[in-house]
């Protein structure tokens, strides 16, 4: 057995997803997605709670998501027109209105959390929540910040992102330019691991001094050459967490001059070759672009980042077209900056394993 499942095979269900930013559930629209290979049905009750279900009637396969509110809190299919309330419980059968309503009449349910301007969904089995819940996000609803924020489909497994996210070595070439320069790539690298929230999280740190930095964060933050702080964090296999701090080279921990951005990455597998990909960039509020006194560093996010995360999703999915080809005598090397990678890895091969076999070690 390899130590570790390839990164393509990689779909967990056991864990805490992002299914959207809480602006996106308006008070009963209907939402169809694909999570983990698992059709679900979310919307927003009357009474403001976020509840997700299989997209199936109970009765023939009819997809909810196609049905209507014909009344406050009762969903209607849209086939046979049995009715459902926000519990998921059917509560009424028009083909048979004088017949006790079956116990089994009912559409199975997934939890869902809200929380800090997000809305997460546990798509697996609802008994092996436990004590988890998924990680903190303060600063998405906290007016004291400014954020961007951004969704699309990438056709690629969610682990690709991770990785990606994870090796900050890969700034040059990819993004050589824009963020990347040749000197960044050598900072050296810590690792650190631990649990949030109930759930193992790796992070890797790299603390540069006197490091020139690439135009981009130039514009975005500011200074040319800094001491920088800059640390990514894979929270269960979802989530990557991250953050950039930069003073003028010499002036480290000076608060007067220390600038910073922090960034929520959020990855929901549709399948094992695609997933949903969420991204916010968030800023003190009002602080102002490096190089431009009237323009707000969000606005430069705005206008730098997609073009940046448009070459990742380029890199990433050409790994997945290349995890068609059979492996044969293939092995993946490894270098000393893949360490948290490698780390990733281990955590989510263990995920994977105990959701396939719950007695393996």
């Amino acid at each position: 057995m390899k130590s570790f499942i390839t990164s393509s095979d990689i779909m967990i269900r056991n864990a805490w997803y992002v299914a959207g930013f809480s602006e996106e559930f308006q008070t009963e629209k209907l939402q169809q997605q694909i999570i983990t290979e698992r059709p679900i049905v979310l919307w927003r009750t009357h009474e403001g709670r976020v509840v997700a279900f299989d997209d199936r009637c109970c009765h023939k396969r009819m997809p909810i998501s196609a049905g209507r509110f014909i009344e406050s809190g009762v969903l209607e299919c849209a086939y046979h027109g049995l009715c459902f309330n926000s519990q998921g419980k059917c509560v009424r059968i028009p083909s048979q209105p004088d017949t006790p309503i079956p116990s089994r009449a009912r559409l199975t349910a997934f939890p869902v959390v809200e929380q800090d301007g997000l809305v997460w969904i546990w798509p697996g089995d609802p008994s092996k929540v436990g004590d988890t819940a998924p990680p903190p996000t303060p600063e998405l609803a906290d007016p004291g910040w400014d954020r961007t924020t951004e969704k699309q489909v990438v056709p690629a497994n969610a682990m690709f992102m991770i990785e990606n996210l994870l090796d900050v070595s890969h700034l040059y070439p990819l993004h050589d330019g824009n963020i990347g320069n040749i000197g960044y790539s050598s900072v050296p690298m810590r690792m650190e691991v631990g649990q949030i929230n109930g759930m193992d999280y790796v992070k890797t740190i790299r603390e540069a001094e006197n490091l020139r930095q690439s135009p981009d964060f130039i514009e975005m933050l500011g200074y040319e050459q800094i001491d920088g702080y800059n640390s990514q964090a894979m929270v269960g296999p979802g989530t990557i967490l991250a953050e950039r701090s930069v003073w003028p080279a010499g002036r480290r921990g000076d608060a007067s001059v220390h600038r910073l951005f922090r960034s929520m990455h959020m990855f929901t597998p549709i399948n094992r070759q695609s997933n949903t990909y969420r991204w916010a960039f968030v800023m003190p509020k009002g602080q102002k672009s490096g190089t431009d006194p009237n323009k707000l560093g969000i606005q430069v996010m705005r206008e730098k980042v997609p073009p940046i995360v448009a070459q990742d999703i380029w890199a990433v999915v050409r790994q997945q077209q290349m995890c068609e080809v059979p492996d044969d005598d293939f092995e993946e090397m490894y270098l000393k900056s893949d360490a948290g990678m490698a780390k990733a890895r281990e955590i989510v091969t263990r995920m994977q394993r105990a959701e396939a076999d719950p007695a393996s070690p």
